[in-house]
């Protein structure tokens, strides 16, 4: 993919309005982002600074009120068509529900029968807690005005039906582990 995904989403955020970096990382925080989305803190600061340089977003200096000076950045023209590239380039991609756990389970035939159940245990307590975090997380957001703070909730809810769906699959795995051991 041509935009990187922590462009896509400084840029996506710096479309509803200005903010600084630090601003970004709480707004990033305060939707619970991170739980569709991987975004390091210290990557939205050298975003930050390489959209700059490539004239992506503006930034200017902002006398702090009892603090340091910070940097707010806004959005140009140019940035608004790379933030739209970088969306469409995504919609299509095929690659899938990737994540750590989806790699271990798809080697689980490595383990004993012991052991794959116990893993299985434990992606399912891992899952229930994803289930409980999400589910309280929208509705901390229920009362959250605005557009994003919709697909926000929208998005918990959509990682909330995925959990519940793998731990149904995951029955069904803990059923037939015995027969996929080695």
């Amino acid at each position: 993919m041509d935009v990187a995904r922590v462009d896509v989403v400084v840029l996506g955020m710096l479309a509803e309005e200005p903010l600084h970096g630090y601003e970004l990382i709480e707004r990033f925080r305060s939707r619970a982002l991170g739980r569709w989305t991987e975004v390091a803190r210290a990557s939205v600061y050298q975003s930050l600074k390489r959209l700059e340089e490539d004239g992506l977003v503006a930034g200017k200096a902002v006398g702090g009120v009892g603090g340091p000076d910070r940097r707010v950045y806004r959005i140009t023209r140019p940035g608004r068509d790379r933030l739209r590239t970088g969306l469409q380039e995504r919609f299509g991609d095929r690659a899938g529900y990737r994540s750590d756990a989806a790699a271990a389970i798809g080697q689980i035939h490595a383990l004993s029968a012991a052991e794959g159940k116990v893993a299985v245990g434990e992606r399912e307590a891992a899952l229930r807690a994803l289930v409980d975090g999400a589910a309280a997380d929208r509705a901390r957001l229920q009362a959250a005005k605005g557009p994003a703070n919709q697909v926000a909730r929208r998005m918990l809810e959509l990682q909330e039906r995925l959990a519940r769906e793998e731990l149904q699959w995951l029955g069904t795995l803990r059923r037939d582990l015995s027969r996929l051991q080695r």
